[in-house]
């Protein structure tokens, strides 16, 4: 059985032929996928396909693309997602620093956020990084708590775990 851990099919280049891509799926030995979310339309849309494909799955999050888009109100609507059983991840969360937008301060309150969302709901992350692998690494070794205000890096430079 082929199990794909990471894929976007709610995405619109899939918009022509998903059904029938989906639909052959088990016939060609692939038994389980986890489709991960994006933003707020692709979560939503990723929602509707796990409920008519009994082997999809979904990681609901927002990509650091889309940081900006992310509040309290959404958050909540992201954690009552989890009531459902086929939501089995966060993701795809994380920080991509090759583009100037959104504010990598930004990028880091939503990707903390939704790291403490995953330590609440007790589900795995699903974790984008692009160009910012320090920050990364700094954000998920403190468990997704807090930055200080110097910065996370300076820090564990000075203590020497970098």
């Amino acid at each position: 059985m082929i199990f794909d851990s990471h894929a976007h099919y709610d995405d619109e280049a899939f918009d022509a032929d998903r059904e029938a891509l989906l639909d052959s799926f088990p016939a060609n030995g692939i038994g389980c996928v986890v489709n991960a979310g994006a933003s707020f339309a692709s979560n939503k849309k990723t929602m509707e396909l796990i409920s008519r494909y009994p082997f999809l799955y979904a990681a609901v999050g927002i990509h650091p693309e889309h940081a900006d888009a992310l509040d309290d109100k959404g958050l909540e609507w992201l954690r009552e997602q989890f009531s459902n059983p086929k939501v089995v991840a966060v993701g795809e969360i994380g920080l991509d620093y090759y583009w100037d937008e959104p504010d990598r301060e930004i990028q880091k309150k939503a990707f903390i956020s939704q790291l403490a969302l995953a330590r609440e709901v007790k589900r795995p992350v699903v974790i984008h990084s692009r160009d910012a692998c320090l920050d990364t690494l700094d954000i998920m070794r403190e468990g997704g708590q807090r930055l200080p205000e110097s910065g996370m890096h300076d820090r564990n430079r000075r203590r020497g775990n970098l």
